[in-house]
């Protein structure tokens, strides 16, 4: 082959590689990798994790979560030993353990007060047409009451970024 040749099929090659894009993969259960298409790169959802008593559709939903105090504590306690990050919701700036400390403490937050989580994540599908989610972030949601009890909604409280 002449040089010219092999230059022109050198420039195929690696031009056509810079057109390649990143794979998406995961290791499923059984150690193997699955090729994966992206879906949503940042899809957001709210879910109201507090039935109110006379919505029965809300209770309905909610019958298979169980463990709220667990998560919500499990959470704080990741979030106030460092090892979570977490940013304030309207800035995204990163907050120190002792400023969700004093989130926490000036509003008196507790699991029970935790009413909405917001989730970011991202979707994929394998080749048999199952769904993979991958959370990016969870933003948890204060319910908020006015002075004679009634409930008014929710306020964002901080973001937990994975």
């Amino acid at each position: 082959m002449n040089i010219k040749f092999k230059l022109i099929l050198l420039a195929i090659v690696f031009g056509s590689c810079s057109n390649l894009q990143p794979k998406n993969v995961i290791v499923d259960i059984t150690g193997k990798e699955q090729d994966l298409t992206l879906i949503a790169d940042s899809i957001k959802y709210e879910v109201v994790v507090q039935a109110s008593e006379n919505d029965i559709w809300e209770s309905e939903r909610l019958q298979g979560y169980r463990n709220h105090k667990s998560f919500i504590d499990g959470t704080f306690k990741g979030i106030l030993s460092g090892k979570l990050k977490v940013f304030d919701y309207t800035t995204n700036e990163p907050l120190t353990v002792e400023e969700v400390r004093k989130i926490i403490e000036d509003n008196k937050i507790d699991a029970s007060q935790i009413g909405k989580l917001l989730f970011t994540e991202k979707w994929f599908t394998d080749k048999q047409g199952h769904l993979h989610k991958k959370i990016l972030s969870i933003t948890f949601g204060k319910s908020e009451y006015s002075k004679q009890g009634t409930f008014k909604g929710y306020s964002a409280l901080f973001t937990v970024k994975y």
